[in-house]
């Protein structure tokens, strides 16, 4: 499944027509071609993005992500640093992440093993991007705890309908749906209305942080792995 889905995006960057940019989709919504990276959830893997970021040139990259990213709190310059003064297991599977080693395509395996099903939220990458098969509005992407959410987050502290970031204009907006966690941008809770995110904003989602990056800010993050 990894390797089609990399011999796709080679053929993207050869300028084939395997992968279709701005495609409309059912609900009107436009599909990137980052869209195929996508799993059930909404994710998309480190390796597969990294890879993509080895073979492309800055402006190509940018080009090709198109829309910000949700990036867990494990894959910032924070996380990766207190990585590497953990135990040795954590250390050497950071060190594995930060050279981008083949072996590391399923984060969600190696994690499951320690503990429970929240466990590969750190590590978690979310793009801004329509998956094929969502049924929500086209400027709507869903954030909760079950799967019909554009943004799927399977843990007891993520409420089922969480929250929603809305695109107007070109911006992101973040609202929060009532959770019972609450959701919480640079510290401060969403209470009511939307809040405008700005690149490299840090949105809590009950307990988990994720940073808000824009394609050039990501392109900066990988370049430092």
């Amino acid at each position: 499944m990894v390797k089609g889905l990399l011999n796709r995006v080679k053929k993207r960057i050869k300028g084939e027509d395997d992968i279709s940019g701005n495609v409309p989709s059912a609900n009107g919504s436009n599909i990137g071609p980052l869209s195929s990276m996508q799993g059930p959830s909404g994710r998309i893997t480190l390796a597969s993005l990294k890879w993509h970021f080895n073979e492309s040139s800055r402006e190509d990259f940018i080009e090709f992500v198109q829309n910000p990213v949700l990036v867990g709190s494990a894959l910032n310059k924070r996380g990766m640093a207190a990585m590497d003064h953990a135990d040795d297991e954590s250390a050497d599977f950071g060190q594995a992440l930060k050279s981008s080693q083949t072996l590391v395509v399923n984060l969600d395996d190696h994690l499951s093993k320690k503990s429970g099903p929240g466990a590969s939220l750190p590590y978690a990458i979310y793009p801004l991007m329509k998956r094929l098969d969502s049924e929500t509005p086209a400027n709507v992407f869903s954030i909760g705890r079950t799967r019909n959410n554009d943004m799927s987050m399977k843990d007891m502290a993520i409420s089922k309908s969480h929250a929603v970031i809305r695109t107007s204009k070109g911006s992101f907006f973040i609202e929060d749906r009532g959770s019972t966690n609450g959701t919480k941008v640079n510290g401060r809770r969403v209470a009511a209305g939307a809040v405008l995110l700005r690149d490299k904003d840090v949105i809590e989602l009950g307990n988990y942080e994720f940073t808000f990056l824009y394609p050039s800010s990501l392109h900066d993050l990988l370049s430092e792995f």
